[in-house]
């Protein structure tokens, strides 16, 4: 009994054996991909104009909170009745509130517009990436830009440069 489940599991090893090494893998940095292409820079562009607004938008609110707080301080030395002071606290607090909705809007909007503007460039990274191994002859195709793939027996089995070739070509 035992010998022959030992065949049995000797069988199935050598099979899958065999079937692993009829398939061709194939690995691609994604990342250095999409570093080459020239669309990146329009995307690169659009994301900046984008920060560059909420960066403006912070600094403006930095700014009026720094007088009001000179104000509070010469108020206070001119002995301002405490309504006109909790008035120029709470306003303190509405720009601080502000600021801090605007910190939020901003990581949400630049988190959408990267998701929106990057999700095409995949895409076409993807398709390219699927046409070229399937013309070399690949089965699958493994990203290593997170350095995933710890070990590659073959450095031929890298079709990034192929991929960017391509993609330059179109």
């Amino acid at each position: 009994m035992k010998k022959t489940i030992l065949l049995i599991a000797m069988t199935v090893f050598v099979a899958m054996g065999s079937i692993a090494q009829a398939q061709k893998i194939a690995t691609i940095n994604t990342m250095k991909v999409v570093d080459t292409l020239p669309m990146k820079d329009s995307v690169m562009a659009k994301l900046a104009a984008i920060e560059q607004g909420y960066m403006q938008r912070l600094q403006d609110l930095e700014s009026e909170m720094q007088n009001k707080e000179k104000e509070y301080q010469t108020k206070q030395a001119l002995k301002a009745s405490p309504a006109q002071l909790e008035l120029i606290q709470k306003s303190f607090q509405r720009l601080q509130q502000e600021a801090q909705e605007t910190q939020e809007a901003y990581k949400s909007e630049i988190q959408q517009e990267q998701v929106r503007l990057y999700n095409p460039i995949l895409e076409l990274v993807k398709k390219t990436a699927g046409d070229v191994a399937k013309a070399k002859g690949y089965a699958h195709v493994i990203d290593n830009s997170q350095s995933i793939v710890l070990w590659s027996a073959n450095p031929a089995d890298d079709i990034t440069g192929a991929v960017i070739t391509a993609l330059l070509k179109k």
